[in-house]
């Protein structure tokens, strides 16, 4: 049941349950989630995808992969809540997860009953800025950083494939353009050094050469640094405390036994 073609008056009156995602692609722990709940409570969910990096220099390739992988999540979300008769609504906003949180938990707007974040959100950046109770999703199902296949995997393919391909990509760009950089600047330094003591030396405005010097060994080798790192895969761990809502499995209840208590006739022999 979709809630587009409602009155206004009637989505304010609606209960939703905000998903909020970072990610092209919403993670299933999340979707199975929200509509489960959405069943049980009779309400609609909002799923809101955020580009938090929407003018990133790459000639638009970035945000034209973002909108492709965020199609193909949000039919994946319509299949799910169509089967459990739930009602789903699709937002996209850009800039910080908090703001993006508060404009679309507006008094004036729909009526959001809570927020749940997908995995790569940090819980405090969204507690700040939210009028709701915010929950995050954790199931021993799936572990963070990997996604199970499952029948639905076809909606994944392309995106996923494409969105690490130019991710890598960027990083062994940002490696050899950084590295040439640092390079470039050890070399100036050691191929010139009467001139590098002569204005370094010279004192007053020139003073400030060799900070500026420094800081940008620093800039120049750090990017390198993070980029090599990354083109071959390794990240720096990342803790956060969450609350976490735990995805509960329904198992049939069956009632005990019931004594009975009726009366019986014995026969003795």
């Amino acid at each position: 049941m979709q809630t587009d073609n409602l009155p206004e008056s009637i989505q304010r009156k609606t209960p939703f349950i905000l998903v909020v995602t970072r990610n092209g692609h919403m993670s299933e722990p999340v979707m199975d989630y929200a509509v489960n709940v959405a069943e049980r409570m009779h309400c609609s969910i909002l799923a809101a995808h955020i580009n938090t990096l929407p003018f990133y220099r790459d000639g638009g390739r970035r945000s034209n992969l973002f909108t492709t992988a965020m199609q193909e999540s949000a039919a994946m979300f319509e299949a799910k809540a169509a089967a459990k008769g739930v009602g789903v609504e699709h937002a996209s906003d850009s800039g910080k997860i908090g703001k993006a949180v508060k404009r679309l938990c507006h008094p004036g707007g729909r009526r959001i009953e809570f927020v749940v974040v997908d995995q790569g959100i940090k819980l405090d950046e969204v507690t700040a800025q939210s009028p709701v109770p915010v929950f995050t999703v954790n199931s021993p199902k799936y572990k963070a950083g990997l996604q199970r296949k499952t029948s639905h995997s076809h909606f994944f393919q392309k995106g996923v494939h494409r969105m690490s391909t130019a991710t890598r990509k960027r990083h062994v760009q940002n490696t050899f353009i950084f590295g040439g950089l640092t390079a470039a600047l050890y070399a100036a330094v050691f191929t010139s050094q009467e001139a590098v003591m002569t204005y370094f030396t010279k004192g007053g405005i020139y003073a400030a050469l060799p900070v500026a010097l420094v800081f940008a060994v620093s800039y120049f080798h750090g990017n390198f640094t993070s980029s090599f790192w990354s083109a071959l895969g390794i990240e720096s761990s990342k803790t956060t405390a969450t609350r976490t809502a735990e995805i509960r499995v329904e198992k049939p209840v069956t009632a005990p036994a019931r004594k009975d208590t009726r009366p019986r006739a014995e026969v003795n022999a």
